[in-house]
């Protein structure tokens, strides 16, 4: 029953770190005029599950970007970092021409940003998706 609350209410089965990974992401889209991008439930699932893993091993790689999607997509991408905090992270990817890129994307319809914690390190991961 929770999961079929959880799929239709995906907003509220967010954890407070994803849901302000997600806001700032959305306030520099929207600061760069462009719209807000919704969650999306099986790129949430692949950003945390990334997140917790790049964290566990401290360092940063890439996923698998097809990986975990089976909706319809006509492009992926993805970010990766950590830093002091989710902020500090979102600012680091701003500054970073490709990060900046992806996040700035007009093609990109549907998101997700998961959330990991090694002592005072959080990483995050921004997956991108233009669907179908």
């Amino acid at each position: 029953m929770l999961v079929a609350v959880c799929v239709s209410l995906l907003s509220s089965c967010q954890s407070p770190e994803q849901e302000s990974g997600l806001a700032y992401l959305n306030w520099d889209r929207g600061s760069n005029g462009r719209y807000v991008l919704p969650v999306h439930r099986e790129l949430q699932v692949k950003a945390q599950a990334w997140a917790e893993k790049i964290a566990r091993d401290n360092a940063l790689s890439h996923s698998d970007l097809a990986s975990g999607v089976s909706s319809c997509w006509r492009g992926l991408a993805e970010n990766v970092g950590y830093g002091a905090s989710i902020q500090a992270v979102e600012q680091g990817y701003m500054g970073s021409t490709p990060h900046r890129t992806n996040i700035l994307n007009p093609a990109w319809d549907r998101a997700a940003v998961g959330v990991g914690h090694n002592g005072s390190r959080v990483f995050t991961v921004q997956v991108f998706m233009d669907g179908c």
